[in-house]
This record gives C-alpha cells, structure tokens and sequence, in this order.
C-alpha cells in the first residue's frame, strides 16, 4: 500500500519542518509545500495530495480563505486545519467551510496520524445517507403533495447534475445541516406553481408574491419530511434545515459548485417539480 501523500500549507519554516517530521515518520509522504495563497493553487495541482495541512494565520489571509479556494478547485480536497487557535467560533467556521479535521499546535504526532486515518477511511455512514436521501426525499415530495392537493405523483429519474441547471420559473434552495452538511433544490414553473396554489386555496393566486410564499413552505414542508425520516433511520445523521432561499427568474441556472446533485423530476397533474439533492462529508471526519 502506497504511503499517505499529504501538502503542508504553513507560512512558518519551522512548522512546516516540523509537522514534515512528523509525518514522516508515521509513513506519510510530503509531496508539497506552500507558504502563502499564491502558490496555494499550483503546488496542489502539481502534487495531487491525499491530506493538506492548513494553518490559519497566513500572509495576506488566512487558512479559512485558502480552504475555501483549494475547495472550489477541487471540491474532494481534504484538508485539516493545523493552527494554536482552537475555539468553537473557528471550529463552526472550519465545519461549514468543509474543512475535514482540526488538529491544535503544539501538534501530537499520534493524534494528527489518527486524524488522517480518520478521514481517509471509508465513510460508510455518509455512503448510507447518499444510498437513502433520494428515495426518501422523493417520498416526502410524492407524500404531502399528495396530501395537499390530492393528486397522485410519479417520478422520473434525472442524471446526476454538477453541472448548470437552467430554471424553468422558480427555484427554492434549502440548506441542510447535521452530520453532514447539503442542499435541497426544488424548481418548478411559474404556471405549475399557480395550479398548486389554486388546488390548495380553491382559489386562483392573488399575486405573485402569494405564489412564491407557497413554493417556500412547500419546500420547508419538504425538506423537514424528509430529513425526519432519515434521523429515524439512523439517528446519528442529526439533519436539521435552514430557512428557505426562493429565486425567481424563469432564465436563472442552478448551479452547485461544491455537492454533486442527484436529481429525479416529479410528475404532476400540475406540471414537473425538478428536486435536487446532495449532501457533502465534513464534520463527520472529526474526531
């Protein structure tokens, strides 16, 4: 088995010298080294890392800015940030980022080795969530629309999109958080969504407005479903949502730079509903 290749990201020469040591000897590889954010980039793309190394304090930056954009250049990159600092304001800030691990100077080679392991190792947990999320939020969408507006729902299903999404009217994005952080997408048609608003209010919609707080809480609606049904399949998910973003804009593209969406369309006798959703490995390689 070919030994762990990690990047050490560190303005200080004798951190990194240190931290290399360490490494080292537990039978990792340093493939690379940077001392700032302008050479970030290019000596991770040179080296193709396993693990990066990531101090807070940098020259003109910080370790959350550098992670940030070593994530949107490659969203598998795993990092663990390496700092003195360690609080729950940065460790919250590190976990929504996406950052993989958190390790305190002065650094204890064995702890920083375990955390390593940790992160490399199969996340059967996540696998699980990714195996369950689709059908279960497929359900949740086919169950209360179902009992709203007492119509029936099929599904088709969509490839999984990285890429841009053009919108067909209004699309609601939701957050998710937990164990595992991620996004639902809900987009529909302007004209779908003014059917379901009269099915539910035996009304036509008043305004525009009227139909838009409708998509909102029926994504709400939606998400929290779903995510309560995959806290009952394993509790330790720990899935919570955050409050709707609703766009309207029938040429808008959704795009997910960070999650790989996995997407069905939802038949209706009011038109298609395209839901998305995706969720990312995080705080689940702390230890």
């Amino acid at each position: 088995m070919s030994a762990t290749k990690v990047m050490i990201v560190d303005d200080s020469f004798f951190s990194r010298t240190l931290i290399a040591e360490t490494l080292q000897l537990g039978g990792c590889e340093v493939v690379g080294e940077a001392d700032s954010f302008d050479s970030l980039i290019e000596t991770y793309n040179d080296c193709k890392p396993d693990i990066v190394t990531m101090d807070i304090v940098m020259p003109g930056t910080d370790g959350f800015e550098c992670s940030r954009s070593l994530l949107m250049n490659d969203p598998s990159a795993k990092i663990i940030l390496v700092s003195s600092m360690k609080d729950e304001e940065t460790e919250a800030e590190a976990k929504r980022i996406g950052i993989a691990g958190y390790v305190q100077k002065p650094v204890d080679g064995e702890y920083l080795l375990n955390v390593i392991k940790n992160i490399l190792s199969p996340d059967t947990l996540y696998e699980q969530l990714i195996e369950l999320a689709p059908e279960t939020f497929n359900e949740a969408i086919s169950q209360n629309i179902t009992r709203m507006a007492k119509t029936p729902v099929s599904f088709e299903p969509m490839e999984t999109f990285d890429v841009n999404y053009v919108s067909k009217g209004i699309t609601t994005v939701i957050g998710i958080i937990g164990r595992y952080s991620g996004s639902m997408i809900l987009d529909l048609s302007l004209e779908t969504a003014e059917q379901i608003v009269e099915a539910l209010l035996h009304r036509p919609s008043k305004n525009r407005e009227e139909v838009i707080a409708m998509v909102a809480e029926l994504a709400n609606i939606i998400a929290g479903v779903a995510c309560s049904m995959l806290n009952k399949k394993d509790k330790t998910f720990g899935l919570r949502v955050s409050p709707p973003s609703v766009f309207f804009n029938s040429s808008s593209e959704i795009a997910s730079p960070n999650l790989k969406m996995q997407s069905s369309l939802a038949q209706t006798s009011f038109g298609p509903i395209l839901l998305g959703i995706g969720f990312k490995k995080g705080a689940a390689s702390w230890i």
